[in-house]
């Protein structure tokens, strides 16, 4: 058994799911046929996985369909350590980036779509993830592949690893705690939810709210599997609709930039194109 093989099997162990997706994102868009899958096709997979990834696919997995998992993105060291320190314990780690952690919680149970985004927002906001990418269909990297972003390019042309820092499994020492206070906060939200959906179903333009936008979530849709081009327009006509600030749309274009081209130019003249394609878009 080879090291990926056996980071890849920990990890599933720790994600213990009936079926997984498996998302490959190449700068062609979403490879398919990987959703739904069990975890031993996921071993079997992996061959395709490793060819994918050397050629500059990005590798992610997540649970398929409703489950018991939120996973926070973009955690510093500190924030890992207060997750813990406060009853949060991991039930995996995975380190995406040198001192960049993605941290997998698990719940007591299967959470519905609405209960599981917003248990992943609350963590979220509580250790200051990613609020953007926190929602109950939240890719995590696939630890034993590389983060094959072009900020993250190694002087000698290589890219660093994705790593499984811990793997325990266990869920949380607050979990009973946790589920009363999402639960109740469910329930204090669903007058605003009615409204919005009221207010949604009157107005003639329904785009996403500014704080469940995210590249990815564009760029995994099915909607956009071989067209990331198009994926990255129209993430940015509902960034621009709902008022999202340019440095911020250009910096999620420049941090997930999916091309290996290392020509800087190339990638300013794409980002700009995009944003003004886009921008015409989102003013008509």
């Amino acid at each position: 058994m080879d090291r990926t093989e056996s980071t890849v099997r920990n990890m599933l162990t720790a994600i213990k799911a009936p079926l997984y997706d498996v998302g490959v994102l190449s700068d062609r868009g979403m490879l398919p046929g990987l959703d739904g899958i069990s975890g031993d096709a996921v071993i079997g997979r992996l061959s395709l996985l490793k060819y994918r990834n050397v050629r500059g696919s990005h590798i992610y997995i997540r649970p398929s369909g409703e489950h018991r998992y939120s996973v926070l993105d973009d955690l510093s060291e500190i924030s890992l350590a207060k997750l813990t320190a406060d009853g949060f314990t991991s039930c995996a780690v995975v380190e995406t980036s040198a001192g960049n952690f993605q941290a997998w919680i698990k719940h007591p149970s299967v959470l519905p779509k609405l209960l599981g985004t917003i248990a992943s927002q609350t963590l979220a906001a509580r250790y200051d993830a990613d609020l953007s990418a926190a929602g109950w269909r939240r890719f995590g990297r696939l630890p034993g592949f590389t983060n094959c972003k072009p900020k993250y390019r190694r002087p000698d042309g290589f890219f660093p690893f994705v790593r499984l820092k811990s793997c325990s499994g266990d869920q949380y020492p607050m979990a009973d705690t946790f589920m009363q206070e999402i639960t109740k906060l469910h329930e204090q939200q669903e007058p605003q939810r009615e409204a919005r959906r009221l207010q949604a179903s009157l107005s003639p333009r329904r785009v996403p709210r500014l704080s469940s936008l995210s590249l990815e979530r564009f760029r995994t849709s099915s909607k956009y599997n071989d067209r990331p081009a198009a994926a990255d327009i129209a993430f940015c006509v509902a960034a621009y609709a709902n008022g999202m600030d340019e440095a911020r749309i250009e910096r999620a274009l420049e941090d997930d930039y999916l091309s290996r081209d290392p020509s800087t130019s190339k990638r300013a003249s794409y980002i700009r194109r995009t944003m003004t394609k886009a921008k015409d878009w989102a003013a008509r």
